[in-house]
């Protein structure tokens, strides 16, 4: 429900708000970021592990250690979902993949 929540708070920032001008970025970096976290953490799949994430320029990176080729698959396209953003998966498969603990949680 939380999340639920964010999502609704944060989708305003990721659409365009008319068209963009000469020298001025027409995404929200700061919003994708926090969308595509949120969306990696509610994931059943992924979202135990540790997985870093930034943007630039409507270009999602993410990095960091899975169990798994098709979590770095899944990884990507929980990602994609947002339109207009690209996804460069640096993700590894580690056969110990860091997980999120209480604490790791919070971040």
């Amino acid at each position: 429900m939380r999340r639920a929540a964010l999502l609704l708070v944060l989708l305003p920032c990721l659409l365009p708000s008319g068209p963009a001008r000469a020298g001025e970025a027409s995404c929200k970096d700061d919003a994708i970021t926090a969308v595509v976290k949120t969306r990696l953490t509610a994931d059943r799949v992924i979202g135990p592990f540790l997985i870093e994430v930034s943007t630039s320029g409507c270009v999602v990176t993410l990095s960091g250690c899975v169990e798994s080729r098709d979590q770095v698959r899944r990884a990507k396209e929980v990602a994609k979902r947002l339109v207009h953003v690209h996804v460069k998966n640096d993700l590894t498969v580690c056969t110990i993949a860091p997980r999120r603990t209480k604490a790791t949680r919070r971040s």
